[in-house]
């Protein structure tokens, strides 16, 4: 005597269908997204500040708009990150004393 297998309810189905849609969905959705930042060109571009400096003088790092040093750590390759507070909100430097120049800036937005 055959015992027929119980069926799938119609909902278990339909919701496993379902699922297996957004999956796909959400995949080429995620691989779309990360084709478009890679082949999107840059948003902002970068400006380097130099100074030169006199022989014999310290290098000095100018704090425009009335900012104040708020912290700083020195880098293994000699350059300094400094966080820099002012009116217009923070931002962190990297900073070469051998150049005296920025080498990159990030401003942090409140």
């Amino acid at each position: 005597m055959d015992i027929p297998p119980p069926r799938t309810p119609r909902l278990l189905m339909a919701v496993v269908i379902v699922m297996g849609v957004l999956i796909v969905l959400g995949t080429a959705g995620l691989i779309g997204v990360i084709i478009h930042r890679a082949m999107s060109p840059a948003h902002k571009v970068m400006t380097v500040a130099r100074q030169d400096v006199p022989q014999g003088e310290a290098p000095r790092l100018a704090l425009p708009g009335g900012g104040r040093l708020i912290a700083e750590a020195v880098r293994p390759d000699g350059s300094l990150a400094l966080q820099i507070s002012s009116p217009q909100g923070d931002r962190v430097v990297i900073w070469d004393p051998e150049t005296n120049r920025i080498v990159a800036q990030i401003i942090l937005t409140p």
